[in-house]
């Protein structure tokens, strides 16, 4: 019997009331059973039952109906149709970021192509005025050395028409000094010669120094002083000293010559 008890004891409470129960039903049915009137028939009479009628409130019973959790429907095609809304959403938005990221790339090449256009061009414009500004200093350069070389040649041109000219006019007194010797071993004056008396003779040679021609351009008053200076010329009839003078100064100084006559000497 105390093993019994022991072991309900260490039953559940649950486990061990519905056996409590059952047990004393069972003490019950024995207890009150009774062999001798199995047979005989039951009579029963009814008992008054009063009752009241008790109106319930809405509030009495609404704490009870609200204390029931609802239950909850889970609509799974309308899930996944939430979900793949979402997802779509969640593409869109990941579309338009990479769409973004694809237009700001673009815009940094455009600007980077944009910026090197410019400084191609502005090199390319750099490059053409340094070109141009060596172009102009080359002119310049050029100019200042043609202009040098100009004033180089005209002073050599210079120097030498001066030390033509004063060849020139070194030979041409040469060549005169000896026409007017030559002249002066011929010239005889005449008795009628006075101080102050001058003819002027005009003398036309050839390059052999030739005398072709002997004209009194400017006459002394005297026609035997003039014949006198016309003779002395003519005597001499050539000046072979004038063959071997440059042609151009022959030309220049020689082709005639103007003879002045006076009592005094003989000039040219």
């Amino acid at each position: 019997m105390i093993n019994l008890t022991q072991r309900l004891s260490a039953l559940p409470l649950p486990i061990l009331l519905s056996v409590t129960i059952h047990m004393a039903l069972v003490a019950l049915v024995a207890w009150g059973w009774d062999a001798s009137n199995e047979h005989k028939p039951r009579i029963y009479r009814p008992q008054h039952i009063e009752a009241t009628l008790v109106q319930l409130e809405a509030k009495d019973t609404a704490p009870e109906a609200q204390a029931q959790p609802e239950r909850q429907v889970i609509d799974l095609t309308r899930q996944r149709e939430i979900q793949r809304a979402e997802e779509a959403r969640r593409q869109r938005e990941a579309e338009a970021r990479r769409q973004q990221q694809r237009d700001r790339e673009q815009k940094a090449e455009a600007e980077r192509k944009q910026r090197d256009a410019e400084r191609r061009r502005k090199e390319e414009e750099r490059r053409r005025a340094e070109a141009e500004q060596a172009r102009q200093q080359a002119e310049q350069q050029r100019r200042e050395e043609q202009e040098r070389q100009r004033r180089v040649d005209e002073a050599k041109a210079q120097a030498e028409a001066r030390q033509a000219a004063e060849l020139a006019a070194s030979q041409t007194q040469s060549y005169m000094a000896v026409m007017r010797e030559r002249i002066e071993s011929n010239w005889s004056r005449p008795p009628s010669a006075r101080r102050g008396m001058t003819a002027e003779l005009l003398i036309n040679l050839v390059p052999t120094g030739q005398v072709v021609n002997v004209t009194v351009v400017r006459s002394s008053g005297d026609a035997a002083f003039d014949r006198a200076a016309e003779q002395a010329v003519r005597r001499v009839d050539r000046f072979s000293e004038l063959q071997g003078m440059p042609p151009e100064l022959f030309e220049r100084n020689f082709r005639q010559v103007k003879l002045i006559f006076s009592p005094e000497d003989l000039r040219l």
